[in-house]
């Protein structure tokens, strides 16, 4: 089983864990890695006002308190995104919470007040297992379910691959086996609503995360942000060159850093599914701990019968 954003998620926890000067070193899982090409090149902006002024004609320069007061409204803007952006992670994880909670409800009870008949018990625990699955691949815009090949058949995976919405399918596989098992009158009602209410909760879940998925941030914030981010920076050096000369380009690379780097982070977060985002939803992880729980109530469910 594929366990790679699980390894990083870890991996990124234990480094935080090591202490301050490991974390404020490490390169796996920072945005630095992504903002330093961009950053490294503007440094030839302020390298040529220099030289201009130092070797040509003098520029114009400017105060550098106008930049102090605006350099505030400016990280305020940022916060502001960044904080944006972690919302939406975290209602990601919060949604991701209630698809596991809904998945384990589903099995206890299909387990233990269900039908006396193995196959069903056994067609509701693969389903409900395969949901998750579903989820995580459809909000990856990917079809990939190797991790089910000793769960589904050939045909069963091929035609989950082939629906139009992957959770709804699994969805109704399951809709569709809590009705057979109530219309035989295998399961009392009161088990049935419960297992339909959680049948629910699944498709209002995958809902949520749709929606943070299809609603990007607003464009207006993210245009205003980097307009003013690049405005601050063009600037910035009309105010150092007369009394930091040469070192006016480290100033400026210690100022952009923070400024490209809590802009590049706000984007990171805006997709807490995506494998390719930094400190992306480990949601294969996720993934595995249903399967994990759906295949040990299994086997405990046969060591009784046994």
């Amino acid at each position: 089983m594929s366990m790679k954003d699980t390894n990083s998620s870890l991996l990124a926890n234990q480094e935080e864990a090591f202490g301050f000067l490991r974390g404020a070193l490490t390169w796996r899982g920072s945005v630095t890695s992504r903002v330093a090409p961009g950053l490294l090149l503007s440094c030839l902006y302020p390298l040529a006002l220099v030289l201009i002024d130092q070797y040509w004609a003098p520029l114009p320069h400017l105060n550098v308190t106008p930049f102090e007061y605006t350099g505030v409204v400016l990280g305020l803007l940022l916060v502001f995104r960044v904080n944006a952006g972690h919302d939406r992670w975290w209602e990601g994880r919060r949604l991701w919470g209630g698809i596991v909670n809904a998945s384990r409800n589903i099995m206890l009870a299909a387990l233990n007040y269900g039908p006396e008949n193995p196959a069903w018990r056994r067609e509701t625990v693969k389903w409900t297992i395969a949901y998750a699955f579903a989820c995580k691949e459809s909000l990856r815009q990917s079809k990939n379910f190797a991790d089910l090949e000793t769960l589904l058949s050939a045909q069963e995976i091929q035609e989950l691959q082939s629906a139009q919405h992957m959770p709804i399918f699994v969805a109704a596989k399951m809709a569709k086996l809590f009705d057979q098992a109530y219309r035989r009158q295998d399961l009392n009602e009161t088990v049935f609503k419960e297992l339909e209410r959680q049948r629910t909760y699944l498709i209002d879940h995958i809902g949520g995360c749709e929606r943070i998925l299809k609603t990007p941030m607003p464009l207006v914030l993210a245009i205003k942000a980097r307009r003013f981010i690049l405005l601050f920076l063009l600037l910035l050096p009309f105010s150092l060159i007369e009394k930091t000369g040469f070192n006016s380009i480290l100033v400026f690379l210690l100022v952009a850093y923070p400024l490209v780097a809590l802009d590049r982070i706000g984007f990171e977060l805006q997709n807490p599914f995506g494998n390719k985002r930094l400190s992306h939803l480990p949601l294969s992880g996720i993934c595995a701990t249903v399967l994990t729980n759906g295949l040990a109530l299994q086997e405990s469910e046969q060591g009784r019968q046994g």
